[in-house]
């Protein structure tokens, strides 16, 4: 029923943009999809991402872990272009009877620790795997960016929608000459 009703309605709406013989002017559904999608994909992605990085900090145990290694390789960034990258090994006591290693699963410029050196983290009780930095850079940092890609992204999907509003509309408050 669901599919007959899609099938119809794309057959209904076979145009992105017209204007009816009687002067009329319409807009497909899809048009709208076109003008929003990528700040919906974005801001989408950033609230997936941010409400992933809650649920981790609202479960995990924060705990402090030293560092017993560090690995470096090259990197690049469009910030600073050329960098070395660092991550960080942390050994931490993830049990009253248990202590292990673990990294962040991430790398950064700015992760170059001393050997020895204590740091706040987070790890899941429930099972041993990576750990978080209690750092803005790794917990908040890529939805944060992402979400302001999308609010970017968002201005001219606004003005784009603004534009179509008033062609739909035949032009009023437009100005011709």
């Amino acid at each position: 029923m669901l599919r007959t009703a899609l099938i119809q309605l794309n057959m209904t709406q076979l145009f992105l943009l017209r204007t009816t013989g009687d002067g009329r002017r319409q807009a497909s559904w899809r048009v709208w999809v076109l003008i929003f999608v990528l700040p919906v994909l974005f801001l989408g992605t950033a609230a997936a991402i941010g409400l992933e990085s809650y649920a981790f900090v609202s479960k995990a145990q924060r705990t402090t872990g030293e560092v017993v290694r560090v690995y470096a390789w090259e990197g690049w960034n469009p910030w600073d272009g050329a960098t070395t990258d660092y991550s960080p090994v942390f050994r931490y006591r993830f049990s009253e009877t248990e202590v292990t290693e673990a990294s962040t699963g991430q790398s950064s410029p700015n992760w170059n620790f001393e050997i020895g050196s204590r740091h706040d983290i987070f790890f899941d009780p429930e099972r041993k795997q990576d750990v978080r930095q209690d750092r803005f850079e790794q917990l908040w940092a890529l939805p944060v960016t992402i979400a302001l890609i999308g609010l970017v992204l968002l201005v001219p999907a606004i003005i784009a929608a603004i534009c179509l509003l008033r062609w739909l509309q035949g032009g009023k408050g437009v100005a011709h000459g």
